[in-house]
């Protein structure tokens, strides 16, 4: 991998830019009244993954109808909690040290831009930028995005291609110019490879899958160190 090739970097937040390994049970260890309702979210989301629901209208409505089900809930009253609970918790859950930023955030991202390469953040929740800076992302670093997107805001899960297109049509690129860089190959990875663009995988403390080996595998450090060298 030549990062130099590449004119736009699309960055997974949660697993990427921290190692979220151990998250949910930190969320429900702070909320263990709503175990039903954290563990429909997560098994919702996995049996949804890839879906592509055209609206974020239409894919809230298919989330909090399934999701219900399984917290033994009305739908309104998921999509409530949800909104107005859950992505509170998980802000305030990655205040903890455990959960801290990667390294050289700011300094990976300052000189992608001074080499003129168009950055996005891309994250499966919404309230991303609330999110980075809650875990130790500073404004400086953030403030070097063009633009933030969540899967909930074009109504699709990844791997759902509509959306890594999107992403690389607003930052000016054409796909094969667009390095994704993740902690998931099933997700960021299999998007990536569904519309033409480079992955980087990046390591946590719990190993993910990789699915396919033709793509590079790197800690977060090794990565920055590739990219600032």
């Amino acid at each position: 991998m030549n990062i130099r090739n590449f004119k736009a970097v699309i960055f997974d937040f949660d697993g990427t830019l921290y190692d979220n390994t151990g998250i949910a049970k930190a969320m429900l260890l702070g909320n263990p009244f709503r175990f039903f309702f954290m563990k429909a979210e997560r098994e919702t989301r996995r049996v949804l993954k890839g879906r592509d629901f055209e609206t974020p209208g239409k894919f809230k409505m298919e989330f909090y109808n399934r999701a219900s089900v399984h917290a033994f809930c009305n739908p309104e009253d998921f999509g409530y909690w949800y909104e107005n609970r859950y992505l509170r918790r998980m802000a305030k859950t990655l205040t903890r040290k455990k959960f801290r930023a990667r390294p050289q955030i700011y300094e990976v991202f300052k000189k992608l831009s001074d080499d003129g390469k168009k950055i996005a953040l891309y994250s499966d929740y919404n309230d991303i930028q609330k999110r980075a800076l809650a875990c130790g992302i500073s404004q400086d670093a953030l403030d070097l995005c063009k633009n933030f997107y969540s899967s909930e805001s074009f109504g699709c899960l990844k791997p759902a291609p509509r959306a890594f297109f999107q992403i690389a049509a607003d930052l000016g690129a054409r796909p094969k110019d667009c390095l994704v860089v993740g902690d998931r190959d099933d997700t960021d990875g299999f998007g990536a490879r569904l519309t033409g663009m480079q992955f980087v995988q990046i390591k946590t403390k719990r190993p993910k899958d990789v699915l396919h080996f033709n793509h590079p595998v790197l800690s977060w450090e090794e990565f920055a160190a590739e990219t600032l060298g």
